[in-house]
């Protein structure tokens, strides 16, 4: 099994980080969008896009990966929020960001009801 750290740096992950950096950026409003990315692992996604300008808020439920993404936000000049957190009941109040990242909680829910409430509480 990969780390989670590098997956996104060596083999496929090097096209699915550009492909869905793609993506993301078709939805992004404006240059200097608020932006949770839920389920955020490591913060390779938040790096990007606070390095393009963005005002990010990762939240995850992994330990490890909380530590991982606040060291790399300390990098930055442009810093993005960490915080340990659950798809299925954020802290945030509501419509407090312009656009919402949320694949890997799909991806890691089995549950249908699951997902459907991390849906509902992205909306």
């Amino acid at each position: 099994m990969a780390s989670e750290e590098t997956r996104l740096d060596k083999g496929m992950g090097i096209f699915e980080f550009e492909r869905i950096k793609s993506l993301i950026e078709k939805y992004i409003p404006s240059s200097s969008s608020k932006i949770i990315d839920i389920g955020g692992g490591t913060g390779k996604y938040s790096e990007w896009l606070a390095k393009k300008g963005h005002q990010v808020h990762l939240v995850d439920p992994v330990s490890k990966h909380i530590k991982l993404a606040q060291n790399r936000a300390n990098k930055l000049k442009n810093k993005f929020s960490v915080r340990l957190g659950e798809s299925r009941k954020l802290e945030f109040q509501n419509n407090f960001a312009d656009l919402i990242i949320l694949h890997g909680p799909l991806y890691h829910l089995q549950n249908k009801e699951d997902r459907d409430l991390t849906i509902c509480e992205a909306k």
